[in-house]
């Protein structure tokens, strides 16, 4: 590079820095300008305030609506203050302000009640209150059929003979490395149920303790529980067929995976036997009584 040019840049260099500095200067004079002059309308909003000795004249909230909405640099809770009234009596009294966005719904152009206004967009576009509580009532609706309908196919039993579901349960509990390096609780916990099928398989082995159940005697598990119960005893039989076998063969003399496949087909069956039945009994549109209304706020331990 040649010196000329050096001293080229240099120079630009020295221009754009004292550009800057009168740049930076020019700014902190209209900042101090800009609250001097802020500090003299709240000024003149306390002589208002004092001369029309009334905290909602007409004069006073005019001039307040105006400045709370279209002057967005004087805050409002200083605005009020200056006026002789908290942050909410204000907005109260001046009103709001129209939004320039309409309703998805019905088209009623919204309003802007504080300038953190934002409209209400959770579950899709904006809508009015009215519509927002109108679309809320109808997803709550659905939501209590929805339970209802769930409620029919958690409740569903699937039946089998005592035998064969103390056989599953048996190979699922003889396998405790099955949670050896896995946290209860933990994401791959979550993913594959790791823990929750082993414990799962606790609780029907009790189960079947407690009816005194044995052999040919036919027992109910609940869909959720025995479809729970046969994924982990099918992972289970992939990684070792010869203790599978060991287990499982002595309890009822039939091949594992002949056995999980029978019921795992049962309980899909059952399943589906019991998602019918909740269709048939709340259908489409379906508009709940009162007794349906508690009982589904009942379910949810509310």
């Amino acid at each position: 590079m040649s010196e000329e040019s050096l001293h080229e840049i240099l120079g630009d260099i020295e221009r754009s820095v004292r550009d800057f500095t009168g740049a930076e200067a020019v700014l902190a004079e209209a900042e101090q300008r800009r609250d001097r002059t802020r500090q003299a309308v709240l000024e003149q909003v306390e002589r208002l305030r004092a001369e029309v000795d009334a905290a909602h004249a007409p004069e006073l909230i005019g001039l307040l609506r105006h400045l709370y909405w279209q002057q967005p640099g004087i805050h409002g809770r200083p605005l009020a203050e200056a006026a002789g009234l908290h942050l909410n009596d204000m907005l109260a009294a001046i009103g709001p302000a129209p939004s320039g966005i309409q309703c998805a719904h019905c088209g009623t152009e919204l309003l802007r009640t504080s300038r953190s206004w934002k409209p209400r967009a959770r579950y899709g576009p904006p809508l009015c209150p009215r519509c927002f509580s109108l679309e809320g009532d109808a997803r709550s609706r659905t939501w209590r059929v929805e339970s209802l309908r769930s409620r029919i196919v958690a409740q569903a039993q699937v039946p089998a003979p005592a035998r064969d579901w103390r056989a599953v349960a048996e190979l699922v509990l003889a396998f405790p490395l099955l949670s050896q390096k896995v946290s209860r609780g933990s994401a791959t916990d979550q993913t594959e149920g790791v823990w929750r099928g082993w414990e799962n398989a606790q609780v029907i082995r009790n189960h079947l303790i407690r009816a005194a159940a044995d052999g040919d005697d036919t027992v109910g598990v609940s869909v959720g529980e025995a479809q729970l119960l046969v994924e982990t005893a099918l992972r289970i039989a992939d990684w070792d067929t010869a203790r599978t076998r060991d287990i499982i063969d002595p309890i009822t003399h039939e091949p594992a995976l002949a056995l999980l496949t029978r019921l795992q087909r049962d309980v899909r069956a059952t399943a589906q036997a019991a998602r019918e039945r909740a269709d048939a009994a709340y259908p489409e549109g379906y508009e709940l009584s009162e007794d349906e209304e508690s009982e589904a706020w009942r379910g949810t331990g509310v």
